[in-house]
């Protein structure tokens, strides 16, 4: 577990010519844009946990030679689903993009279950996370239109909301500790960096000293 105040450290599984390029030749990571994302688009990290990043570069069937890329991040404007607002956010967004399909009348996406009543493939949260993106971002636009009260057109007031940076969230996976456990063997948080700009740098994690004790 990696910390450090005021800065998160996160880790992403990739292959090694992705880490030479981004660590060692000064690249990005590139965005994931898929349909089941469940944070949304953005640049995937495992929060603190160097060995996930590598235990899920290492069991990909797209990667041929597993590696890490450590991140120092600021988190900025984050959607945090650990705590009540994020969640409430995420829950009027989920209430705006059910109204729009059902006036549509076409069905909307579902989070598709396959072991231990964990959904890996979540449609839906994608879709969630994305609305709430744009929901947020309609209104900034709304603000910044909003006349002051001398009648100008740009407000003199701070606008209340700003543009979503990262969103934060934990995720249950794998098998119960034991028999009746709350607690799955596989738990972890995760980030998505959805402003490239919170990622203030990349670096190579290095191995422990076994002659020494683990801090």
């Amino acid at each position: 577990m990696y910390i450090s105040p005021g800065i998160v450290v996160g880790f992403h599984g990739c292959d090694r010519a992705v880490f030479d390029q981004v660590v060692k030749g000064g690249s990005s990571i590139n965005k994931s844009e898929n349909d089941y994302d469940w944070l949304g688009h953005g640049i995937y990290f495992w929060e603190g946990s160097y060995e996930r990043a590598m235990a899920w570069a290492k069991s990909s069937s797209k990667i041929n030679n597993p590696a890490v890329i450590g991140a120092f991040i600021k988190l900025g404007n984050c959607i945090d689903l650990l705590d009540s607002e994020g969640l409430k956010s995420v829950s009027t967004a989920h209430d705006i993009l059910k109204a729009e399909y059902d006036e549509l009348g076409i069905d909307i996406p579902q989070n598709r279950v396959f072991a231990n009543d964990i959904s890996f493939v979540r449609e839906l949260d994608c879709q969630v996370m994305l609305r709430l993106q744009q929901f947020n971002n309609e209104l900034i636009r709304e603000e910044l239109k909003l006349p002051d009260i001398a009648g100008n057109n740009k407000r003199k007031v701070q606008n209340h909301h700003k543009f979503i940076d990262s969103v934060r969230g934990m995720f249950p996976e794998g098998d119960p500790l034991y028999d009746g456990a709350g607690f799955r063997d596989k738990n972890h948080i995760q980030l998505c960096i959805i402003n490239p700009n919170c990622i203030l740098g990349y670096f190579e994690p290095i191995q422990y000293n076994n002659w020494y004790k683990k801090l």
